[in-house]
């Protein structure tokens, strides 16, 4: 049976944590971001060409380099804080990314949610063209204590 009048609960059964970043100069003229927790969003997320086979998560050629890809979707706008102000994609990270009872399921050791940067932000529309929601392309920022 389908919920009345809202399909958000199918379409969007995760949660995510939402980062904003403010920056400001340092006494040596270096910029250093803050981030700052905005707020918690309803989403969906998947590793990117989920029906591919399955690739290594790391390659080590030279370095250690993880390789997390993933599309992420979401009917909240989050180009724009809860207090309305906007922000560059560089500007947003995202992390805690969670299942529907709760479990986090992209971590770097053990309880630690891997945080995401944003690659890309695209609309999504209905069959009638009627907008949908957002698909966000994430990969995994290569600084992972950057909000700790």
């Amino acid at each position: 049976m389908l919920p009345n009048g809202n399909l958000s609960d199918l379409m969007y059964p995760m949660t995510a944590d939402i980062y904003y970043s403010t920056s400001e100069q340092s006494s040596f003229g270096e910029m250093v971001n803050t981030w700052s927790f905005d707020r918690v969003v309803n989403c969906s997320a998947i590793k990117e060409r989920p029906y591919s086979a399955v690739a290594n998560a790391i390659v080590s050629e030279k370095f250690v380099e993880y390789a997390y890809k993933l599309d992420f979707r979401t009917a909240d706008e989050i180009l724009k804080s809860s207090d309305d102000i906007s922000y560059p994609l560089t500007g947003i990270l995202i992390t805690n990314i969670k299942d529907p009872s709760g479990k986090v399921v992209w971590f770097e050791v053990l309880d630690e949610p891997t945080v995401f940067e944003i690659g890309n932000v695209e609309p999504m529309f209905d069959p009638f063209h009627n907008f949908f929601g957002y698909r966000i392309f994430l990969r995994r920022a290569d600084d992972q204590s950057c909000i700790l």
